[in-house]
């Protein structure tokens, strides 16, 4: 990955948020709206979009008499956000040897 080839899910605060809260667990909507401090309308647009572009799968759990939606991130979402991490890390990198 390249700086022109960064993908639009990371282009929004939340959708890392959402991406870095799950790269770990998976998560109910509730759980996320907090890690986030999203509003129910964001969070849900922000999800939608992840989940369209395949970086995030969702899944209807019943847990104690409720139906929740439960949100991981898929393969293709945990490899593209590691590819991110890597290009900025890279960035760094060079930025350091630079000044150096």
């Amino acid at each position: 990955m390249n700086i022109n080839e960064i993908s639009e899910a990371f282009s929004s605060k939340l959708r890392l948020a959402i991406i870095s809260s799950l790269v770990n667990q998976n998560m109910v909507f509730s759980d996320l709206k907090e890690a986030t401090g999203a509003t129910d309308g964001n969070l849900s647009v922000q999800l939608k979009k992840l989940n369209n572009w395949g970086f995030i799968n969702t899944k209807k759990v019943r847990y104690m008499d409720k139906l929740l939606t439960s949100y991981s991130l898929t393969k293709n979402g945990k490899t593209e956000f590691e590819n991110y991490v890597l290009l900025l890390e890279s960035i760094l990198k060079k930025e350091g040897e630079e000044k150096e």
